[in-house]
């Protein structure tokens, strides 16, 4: 054959395969892109079949959640080579036991669902949860969904449908089902024909109106896509003959069912009102053992290998109802926020949260034996070396690989049953045991044992510019300083489980600009009466000490779980108030920043710290707190709650009584508070028929121990001396909520506090900055208008406004005149010397009008840590506030160390117009970045010191994360005061402040507090006669700096 015959030969089989493989290609996509999932029934069952062919599912609900983290954590926010990497790790493990299914929480991206279905074979239920947990209707977040509510099931429609669309032709899809267990949540206000029934009548009527959605939301699905089946996803058969009449749409039941090793009557119940397939949707067994209070994979096991081979036998073609297709286990691993959802992260928690008497092996009666963070079939393990967190099989993945392996279509009944028993369970219960052996959580049956730790070492060169321009080289400073923490948990009992934290401090510098943890080792000098030799005479010479206080608790936690009542010692670790339990007056503040750049540490302070009675049963609703500071700076006091809902009203009655007066400061200069008392009563009421209005009203009863105390007031050139009585222990709020036409949510509040009817701190919520406060002696009114707007409520428009006057205004420093008793003269009040005095409750006008753009209402914009969980590509606010104070002051107070008490400053602050303008932007440009930044242009006064006037300043701050390592942050700032708050209390400023650290995180747990780090930092700041006179020198110190190269290992 010549050459040319050859190549055209060549060329015309090459092009007969290029053919061939693009029609193979082309009839591949097309066979992904129209997957045909359907079920069907003949004399023997049911079946699905997925494109004509067979298909049992054999699945997991699975779902990626790291140690540290909750609910709020989002894998496909990460860059695609760690999703790749997380996904082949989990579905390689998947695949190896035969698993060809998984149902997840959280909506898996398209491209990812199709990746996991052509990279391991497994596909994808769809199931959004239908606002099960809340839902954002027209912009605004609704705890719980009222399925009755005309926008709300519009919006879920909507929405469920843009679901189905978006699926509908994605290859992985199995098919889609809607809620999770929704017939639980049904706890929304209903109207007054709904209320009145009795209380088991209310939820059987609010159902009604869940189920017809799910038809509305079927049935329309079933028009823009009909190649897969649709389904619910019910709490056990609950409502099973509604479903019958209101849902008649569905093509098979979906159901979450916990009885114990079998289903009981479940297959026969479904057949006869329904006539559908069964999918369980989640079931399982937990692999901890309360009663025994260990790990019991056995039994976890056993359970399971029962259940499944009951599905097995109640499948198609064996004899029985035939309608078994198949289910989900619960669940793939453990998860470690299940528990207390936010708190603990870190901790696998060993409390058993609800009791179940189909699972025998641990229960007790009228105690709780199911364990919610270990229902895994693997264990959470630590990261690996791609920062993927292992998944440890349990003695279950083992079981259910081999059960997996058994095809219930081609077995029949008996063979499926020698199939299970063949199965070797002592041989697997052995291998169990030798794969715990060799892991690493052997420390889950120690009583104590260390979780982990970190060591932190800093090395600071610093100067001031005056020092180096006169010394060179040896003006500059330089300081190192290291430190340990050794963190522990233990759970000795059942019932008591805790952590503390350990610090061993080593250098402890000396910084210039920053204050940072550690302050505690400095080197200080005190006074000491040494006797002089030979003599009987003493003498007083100052001595240095620099070796004090070098181990100390860092913090402590501990929990009894009992059957009547929980009870949780703590200190120095965060703490929540109470102001969404009943607590309308706010007596009880948030405890929560300990750690951060201007948190408790800083100044050593161990708040909170002390104890809180939480009641169950009988005592439900009453809770206790008391302690030496359950709150930064509180004195020692016990707190009383209790809450009870009666009729359709909440009430909340609360009983706050200080023992003491704190002895020091909290921080260096904030002034300790006398010590008092307050009594609140309050009662909410929701009236959803009425433009669905909340109503909330309560009384205060404060400081009754200033009854009789005598106080002098300025009126009109004269000094007046006034007794306080009772009354002026009396306060009142009132605060309406309701929707507003088409516009928005809108509130109304008012307020009465006598003039020593103190309260707590006011609750502030979306951004304001309205200038509230905790004193008394004022009438106030407030509202605003929440309207959200645009295509999906991305856009808030949020305007308000607060007005308050005083009952007594604030006195004017009057010196005496003539003979004194003429005129003897007024100076301001204080909260020391006086029984009350005006502060921040001022006279005041404000405005507010604040606007947000944020497109996923899923995160929430103003949830405290919407820096990090904002998912969307730009989310933004920006707010402008203006406030007229009409009147001056009284004199505020500060903390004097040397004297150990508080001093005046004696003078009060002057009447001002002042303002601000804010923005705070969250940035998403890719999946790798994330940037955040804060703007604010103000015109502020002082919170202290009546020196200098209001003070003009503009602050940018910005921080950049790139791959969860590389961390970028910084600020500039401009005439404004210094960064902790005795700057702000005494008007100290700079004319300029930069700050800009990098830190690179070294470790694949990529969590910025507590993975290992390096990083660098600086910061300088120039000075003017605003400065303090120690860092100004009357001119001939321009500037400050620090420079901090900084290492932490954590282990």
């Amino acid at each position: 054959m010549s050459g040319s015959s050859m190549f055209r030969c060549m060329r015309q089989v090459c092009g007969f395969l290029a053919v061939v493989l693009a029609s193979a290609a082309l009839l591949t996509g097309q066979a992904q892109a129209t997957d045909k999932v359907t079920t069907y029934k003949d004399e023997n069952g049911w079946k699905l079949l997925v494109n004509g062919s067979d298909y049992y599912i054999k699945g997991v609900v699975w779902g990626y959640t790291p140690r540290n983290e909750n609910f709020t954590y989002n894998l496909w926010g990460e860059p695609e080579d760690f999703i790749r990497k997380v996904l082949d790790y989990e579905f390689g493990l998947m695949k190896a036991a035969g698993v060809n299914t998984i149902r997840s929480f959280s909506t898996i991206p398209p491209k990812w669902v199709t990746y996991i279905y052509q990279e391991h074979g497994i596909r994808t239920i769809i199931n959004p949860l239908m606002g099960r947990y809340g839902y954002t209707v027209g912009g605004r977040w609704v705890a719980q969904t009222d399925y009755s509510d005309e926008l709300t099931r519009a919006t879920l429609k909507t929405d469920m449908l843009e679901i189905v669309d978006k699926y509908k032709d994605v290859p992985g899809v199995l098919m889609f089902a809607f809620g999770n267990e929704s017939n639980y949540g049904l706890e929304w206000s209903a109207s007054f024909e709904i209320e009145n029934l009795p209380e088991g009548e209310q939820h059987a009527a609010k159902a009604v109106y869940l189920y017809t959605l799910f038809n509305e939301v079927i049935e329309s699905s079933k028009r823009i896509n009909s190649n897969h089946p649709y389904t619910i996803v019910n709490g056990d058969v609950q409502y099973i003959d509604l479903i019958a009449k209101h849902t008649p749409s569905l093509d098979l039941l979906g159901t979450n069912v916990y009885r114990g090793k079998s289903f009981t009557d479940m297959w026969k119940t479904v057949d006869e009102k329904l006539d559908l397939p069964i999918v369980f949707m989640e079931f399982g067994s937990d692999a901890f053992n309360a009663k025994n209070f260990e790990e019991d994979q056995l039994s976890q096991a056993i359970y399971l290998k029962d259940q499944w081979q009951e599905m097995y036998n109640k499948s198609y073609g064996n004899g029985e109802e035939g309608n078994s297709i198949g289910g989900t286990v619960f669940e793939w691993r453990d998860e470690w926020w299940k528990y207390k959802q936010t708190e603990n992260l870190d901790i696998h928690d060993r409390n058993a949260s609800w009791g179940n008497g189909g699972y025998r092996f641990d229960y007790v009666e009228g105690k709780n034996n199911m364990n919610e963070e270990w229902f895994g079939i693997t264990r959470l393990g630590k990261a690996n070396s791609d920062g993927v967190y292992t998944a440890e099989p349990r003695m279950a993945y083992d079981v259910l690989a081999q059960i997996w392996d058994i095809d219930p279509y081609t077995y029949k009944k008996t063979a499926i049953n020698q199939a299970f028993n063949d199965i070797d369970m002592d041989y697997l219960a052995l291998k169990s045991d030798v794969r715990m052996l060799k892991s690493d959580n052997k420390e889950s049956k120690e009583i104590v044992r260390l979780s982990g730790g970190r060591i932190e070492t800093k090395m600071i060169l610093q100067g001031y510019e005056d020092d180096i321009d006169q010394d060179g080289e040896e003006g500059l400073d330089f300081q190192h300083g290291e430190m340990l923490f050794l963190d522990f948990e233990f759970q000795p009992t059942e019932k008591i489980s805790g952590q503390t934290t350990v610090n061993l401090l080593a250098g402890s510098p000396e910084q210039y600009i920053e204050i940072d943890y550690g302050q505690r080792g400095e080197t200080v000098t005190v006074l000491q009466d040494v006797e002089l030799p030979g003599s009987d005479e003493t003498v007083t010479i100052p001595v240095e000490v620099d070796d004090r206080e070098r181990i100390e608790i860092y913090d402590f936690n501990a929990t009894y779980t009992g059957e009547d009542f929980d009870l949780e010692t703590f200190y120095h670790v965060p703490r929540y108030h109470w102001k969404y339990e009943g607590d309308f007056f706010g007596l009880l503040r948030e405890a929560t920043d300990i750690d951060g750049p201007t948190g408790m540490d800083i100044w050593n302070s161990k708040a909170p710290n002390g104890a809180e009675f939480a009641g169950k049963g009988a005592l439900e609703g009453l809770k206790v707190v008391g302690g030496n500071e359950i709150w930064w700076g509180a004195n020692p006091q016990v707190l009383l709650k209790y809450q009870k809902r009666i009729g359709n009203i909440d009430w909340a009655f609360l009983h706050m009584e200080e023992v003491a007066r704190q002895g020091e400061s909290s921080t260096a200069t904030s002034a300790t508070t006398p010590q008092t008392r307050a009594t609140t009563l309050n009662a909410k009421v929701e009236f959803p028929e009425f433009a669905n209005t909340t109503l909330q009203v309560g009384g205060l009863l404060s400081a009754t121990e200033e009854w009789g105390d005598e106080y002098d007031r300025y009126d009109n050139g004269k000094v007046r001396v006034d007794e306080v009585d009772e009354s002026d222990s009396l306060g009142a709020k009132v605060h309406v909520a309701f929707d507003l036409f088409s516009l928005g949510r809108a509130y109304i509040a008012g307020q009465y506090a006598g003039i020593i009817a103190d309260g707590g701190e006011p609750l502030v919520e979306f951004g304001t900055r309205l200038p509230y406060s905790e004193y008394g002696n004022k009438r106030e009114i407030e509202g605003g208008l929440q309207m959200v707007f645009g295509d999906g409520g991305h856009h808030m428009l949020y305007p308000r406004f607060l007005y308050r006057d005083n009952l007594i205004d604030a006195n004017p420093l009057k010196e005496p005149s003539g003979t004194g008793t003429i005129n003897p003269g007024v100076t301001p009040r204080n909260t020391d010397d006086d029984p009350f005095a005006v502060l921040d409750n001022r006279e005041a006008k404000s405005v507010e009008l604040i606007y947000t753009y944020d497109p996923t209402g899923a995160t929430p914009f103003y949830e405290w840590d919407n820096d990090w969980r904002e998912d969307a590509k730009f989310a933004f606010n920006l707010g402008a506030q203006y406030t007229k104070y009409d009147s001056f002051t009284d004199s505020y107070l500060f903390f004097f160390e040397p004297t150990g008490d508080n001093a005046a400053f004696g003078e009060g602050l002057e009447d001002q117009d002042v303002w601000q303008v804010w923005s705070r932007m969250v940035f998403n440009p890719t999946s790798r970045m994330r940037i955040i930044t804060r703007l604010l242009a103000a015109d502020q006064q002082a919170d202290g010191s009546p020196l200098g006037n209001a003070r003009r300043f503009y602050e940018a701050e910005g921080k950049l994360v790139f791959d969860k390592r590389h961390i970028l942050e910084g600020y500039i700032k401009k005439d404004a005061w210094g960064l902790y708050d005795f700057y702000e209390q005494f008007n100290i400023t700079y004319p300029w402040q930069y700050k800009l650290d990098y830190s690179y995180l070294l470790d694949n747990k990529r969590d910025e507090k507590n993975s290992s780090k390096v990083g660098i930092r600086g910061l300088f700041r120039t000075t003017d006669e605003n400065s303090p006179d120690d860092e100004y020198r009357d001119g001939d110190n321009d500037y400050t700096f620090e420079t901090i190269l900084y290492f932490q290992w954590a282990f």
